[in-house]
C-alpha cells in the first residue's frame, strides 16, 4: 500500500498561525519504513496477461503459470481472445463457465442412468475451462480490466465451480463420494495457499508442480473415460473391507498433503526476508 504524499499545493499555515506554530516545541516524527524498491519475487515464465505497469495502473499481482501446457493454453486463448464477438463479455464468460460446472455435476450424476451422459460431463468440463480460462485474458485484450471485483467474482465462481465437479465426480459410477471429497479438500487447501500468496507477496500462482486447472480437468475426463472402459470393478473392488480406489486416493493425498507442507516451509524460508521488510 502506497503512502499519499502531498501534491506541493500546500504551502504552510497563514501568516497569522506562524507564531504560534514555531513557538511550539517540534512535533516527533516517526521514520516510517519505505516500500521496497525490489520486484516481487517471481517464477518465470510469468503469465503475459499480467496488467499493464503503466502510469495510473496498480499492478495488484503477478500471474504466474508454469504448468505443462501453460504455453499451449496461453497461445490458444489470444487467438480466442481476438476473434471473440464484441458482444460477448468477460462477466458472461465467467458465468458460462459456472453453468458448464453445473452440467458436469448433472451430467456425472445421470450416469447412474446410462453411461452416454458421461459427454454431458465432458462437454461441461470444456465449457468450464472455456469460460473460466477464457474470461480474464479477454478483458485484458480489450484492456477493461477490473482487478478487484474481477478477481472477487472470478474465483468465488471457481470455488463454486470445483466444488460441482468433484461433487459431481463423487455421485458417478466412476468414483466414490469419500475419494471425491479427499481430493476436493486438497484442492481447497491449495486455493486457500494461492490467495493468502497473492494477498501477501502479490503473485498468484496458477499451477503447482506442473499441475494447473486445465491439467486437472483433462485428469477427471480421463479417469471417467478410463472407468467407463474398466467396468464397475474398478470402483467395487474391495481389500479387507475397504474399497481399493478410497485406499489408493487415500495414499496420494497424503502423499500430496506432505508435499504441500514442504511447500509452505519452503516458501516461508525463502520469502521471510522479504516479508520481514
Amino acid at each position: 500500500m502506497k503512502l499519499s504524499q502531498s501534491d506541493g499545493a500546500d504551502q504552510g499555515p497563514p501568516r497569522a498561525e506562524r507564531k504560534t506554530t514555531l513557538a511550539e516545541p517540534p512535533s516527533t516524527q516517526l521514520n516510517l519504513p519505505q516500500q521496497s524498491s525490489e520486484p516481487t519475487p517471481r517464477s518465470a515464465p510469468t503469465d503475459d496477461g499480467a496488467p499493464d505497469k503503466g502510469a495510473g495502473k496498480p499492478v495488484h499481482h503477478v500471474r504466474v503459470n508454469n504448468s505443462f501446457l501453460g504455453t499451449h493454453e496461453r497461445n490458444i486463448l489470444r487467438s480466442l481472445a481476438v476473434r471473440t464477438p464484441p458482444a460477448v463479455t468477460p462477466d458472461q464468460l465467467t458465468l458460462l463457465g459456472l453453468i458448464g460446472a453445473l452440467l458436469v455435476l448433472v451430467g456425472f450424476a445421470a450416469c447412474n442412468v446410462s453411461p452416454w451422459f458421461v459427454s454431458v460431463a465432458i462437454l461441461g468440463l470444456f465449457l468450464n475451462w472455456l469460460g473460466d480460462s477464457l474470461d480474464g485474458t479477454l478483458a485484458r485484450y480489450r484492456k477493461i480490466e477490473r482487478p478487484d471485483f474481477g478477481y472477487f467474482l472470478d474465483h468465488s465462481c471457481d470455488l463454486i465451480s470445483q466444488t460441482f465437479i468433484f461433487v459431481g465426480l463423487g455421485l458417478s459410477p466412476y468414483f466414490t463420494l469419500f475419494s471425491a471429497q479427499l481430493a476436493l479438500s486438497m484442492y481447497l487447501l491449495m486455493t486457500s495457499f494461492t490467495y493468502l500468496k497473492v494477498l501477501v507477496l502479490k503473485t498468484h500462482h496458477l499451477s503447482y508442480y506442473g499441475v494447473g486447472a486445465t491439467e486437472l480437468r483433462l485428469l477427471v475426463i480421463a479417469w471417467a473415460l478410463f472407468a467407463l472402459w474398466y467396468g464397475p470393478g474398478l470402483i467395487d473392488a474391495q481389500f479387507m473391507g475397504v474399497r481399493v480406489i478410497d485406499g489408493t486416493i487415500f495414499s496420494l493425498w497424503s502423499l500430496v498433503f506432505v508435499a504441500f507442507l514442504w511447500k509452505v516451509w519452503s516458501d516461508m524460508k525463502l520469502f521471510r526476508p522479504i516479508l520481514d521488510k
